[in-house]
């Protein structure tokens, strides 16, 4: 874990179609000290064989029905070891390869 503590809680459900572009997008960055937590709220559409390729990089990975959104999000904090959480949603993406660098550098002084 970095010195800053933090974790990337992706909340999904049902994004076979887009939750690669989101796994690449922190897959890919500069820094790889953060933890990334995957909460999946049961998808059947596929998400999960799409999540499977970039499973040694996920921390924890939960896929069961949940309340909605808010309900996830909250599975995902509960479960975070970080001081400081970045939740990113099935779908969304890191703008860039140094998004997390440049957060850990800004967090570290804070």
């Amino acid at each position: 874990m970095s010195v800053c503590n933090l974790s990337i809680i992706t909340v999904c459900r049902n994004e076979a179609s887009r939750i690669r572009r989101t796994a690449e997008s922190v897959t890919t960055q500069t820094t790889a000290d953060f933890e990334w937590i995957v909460i999946d709220g049961g998808s059947t559409d596929g998400t999960q064989g799409e999540l499977e390729d970039y499973r040694g990089r996920i921390a924890q990975w939960v896929s069961e029905p949940d309340h909605g959104v808010y309900d996830a999000m909250n599975k995902g904090a509960a479960r975070a070891r970080g001081d400081w959480l970045l939740f990113l949603n099935g779908g969304d993406i890191l703008a860039e390869a140094e998004v997390i660098g440049g957060m850990q550098r800004y967090l570290q002084g804070a």
